[in-house]
């Protein structure tokens, strides 16, 4: 009986492969730290809580946007400016 739950347990695990992406930094692309710094400081702006109040004085704090979201519309907004240059 155990040998044929292990079999089964082998069977449900066969084919799923796990891929592994790497991904590195272009080598040739030089980017300013006032740029780098400007970048960061914005996707840090856009991802963070932010906290109001209400007419009562009460502090109500919502929560950011999704840091995927941002960056995926980061890149879109990207190379639409390339565009233009």
């Amino acid at each position: 009986m155990s040998y044929n739950k292990e079999v089964d347990t082998l069977l449900e695990r066969y084919g799923v492969l796990k891929t592994i992406v790497k991904e590195r930094f272009p080598r040739k692309l030089n980017l300013s730290n006032e740029f780098v710094n400007a970048f960061r400081d914005e996707f840090k702006r856009q991802t963070a809580s932010t906290i109001t109040e209400d007419g009562d004085g009460n502090q109500i704090e919502t929560a950011g946007r999704g840091k995927s979201v941002v960056l995926r519309e980061m890149q879109k907004a990207l190379k639409f400016l390339s565009k233009s240059v």
